[in-house]
């Protein structure tokens, strides 16, 4: 039981602590954010918009989940960041408590330390995206259906759903699958449930939307994305390899160790962290938060090979990197172009543009829709948000600031 609470606390400083010091970064995170805004502006909880317009990229659960949140805690990045790093120690508790039921207690203190440790686990349990969420309800789905409580099983399987579509449900299954290989799983009484609680959002939206909806979801969003006939992260075959190894970091010096003591009590993480990887290794569209399913079993197979003393030595370096990283992100924070340009197009009383990129946390931070400009040379007035290299198409513009993001030089642009 010690070892237990000592996981929720070093859980708490790695998935948590200080996930407020940067406003929003990815385009994922403005446009999470702005949803969960609307919701609460148009009182409208069923129908997701983003700067001004139909949100169907996404399910609505980690909107729902946040807008609990929003108002417990207020409209800040903690409250929605919070649902990533609750969902991230759910994760931890979850490993810990399927390893000790399946192997051991130590084996299961020694997966979880090393769980903790992942350094891509620090990330996205600071970002406010549904893929931690997903895996959290993923995990617990498993972990019940192992215990062959299938009805309960499919009742959490209908929250993945929800909250990602059917990838999270696919993933589940497949794992429970290879883990047992029987079909005991797909009891009516689940199923049911199942499309009914996990399907009544999506059967609203086809009332709503009709087939326009279920392509741009079911066909557009996911199997076009996955096969390839829609290309928006195109990466090769062995990206998530290199995702594993970067996420292991402190762990390559022993893996010739980690593979030596492979044994058949194992085979089940073997199958369940394979089958996830190279699933998202055949998809044709990769994004590295994508794998985060694959990291309980990794951490099971590294610590099967490891002494206690050696993990030690690891989170004891990592309490300091993480501590370190604070840092870090708070210089960085002071550089950044979103918090000095928001203040200034929250107040502007004309028209504010996009021109060849998008920060869709200015649209959260401003709570106003920004436009996309096409055309530059034709007449308008107004302030244009765009990456600092395309200000030399703007001569008549005057420069307000520029800043720096994750993905470039941003610039504000003042044009008559």
């Amino acid at each position: 039981m010690k070892s237990f609470w000592l996981i929720i606390l070093l859980s708490c400083y790695f998935f948590i602590l200080g996930n407020g010091i940067l406003s929003f970064t990815s385009l994922d995170e403005g446009r999470n954010a702005s949803a969960v805004i609307n919701m609460i502006k148009n009182k409208d909880f069923l129908i997701p918009y983003y700067n001004c317009q139909l949100r169907f990229e996404k399910p609505p659960m980690l909107y729902w989940i946040a807008l609990v949140f929003f108002e417990l805690f207020g409209k800040s990045e903690f409250s929605a960041r919070l649902v990533s790093g609750l969902s991230a120690l759910g994760v931890a508790v979850f490993t810990y408590i399927l390893v000790k039921r399946h192997l051991d207690e130590q084996m299961a203190y020694k997966s979880t330390l090393v769980l903790l440790t992942l350094p891509h686990m620090w990330i996205e349990s600071r970002a406010f995206v549904p893929e931690m969420l997903n895996t959290f309800f993923m995990m617990v789905s498993l972990y019940l259906f192992l215990l062959e409580k299938f009805l309960l099983g499919w009742f959490f399987l209908a929250f993945t759903f929800l909250t990602k579509g059917p990838v999270g449900v696919v993933l589940t299954l497949l794992v429970y699958l290879l883990w047992k290989r029987n079909l005991k799983v797909f009891s009516l009484k689940g199923i049911v449930l199942f499309l009914i609680l996990g399907g009544s959002w999506y059967f609203y939206m086809l009332y709503r939307f009709g087939e326009f909806y279920f392509f741009r979801f079911f066909l557009y969003e996911n199997f076009m994305r996955y096969t390839g006939q829609r290309l928006t992260h195109p990466s090769p075959f062995y990206y998530y390899f290199i995702v594993i190894i970067f996420t292991t970091i402190f762990y390559i010096p022993v893996y010739p160790k980690v593979i030596k003591h492979l044994k058949k009590d194992l085979l089940p993480y073997i199958f369940w962290f394979f089958s996830v990887l190279l699933f998202f290794s055949f998809a044709k569209n990769k994004l590295h938060h994508y794998i985060l399913f694959a990291y309980p079993p990794l951490s099971v197979l590294i610590a099967n090979s490891l002494e206690l003393k050696y993990i030690k030595r690891v989170l004891l370096l990592c309490v300091f990197f993480v501590f370190a990283l604070f840092f870090v992100a708070g210089y960085y924070q002071d550089m950044r172009f979103v918090p000095k340009a928001y203040t200034i197009i929250k107040h502007y009383p004309g028209s504010v543009y996009f021109y060849k990129s998008e920060d869709s946390s200015l649209v959260f931070y401003s709570q106003r829709c920004i436009s996309v400009l096409e055309d530059p040379s034709k007449p308008f007035s107004g302030l244009v948000i765009t990456k600092y290299e395309h200000t030399k198409e703007f001569p008549t513009c005057r420069l307000i600031l520029k800043g720096v993001e994750f993905d470039g030089v941003y610039a504000l642009l003042s044009c008559p």
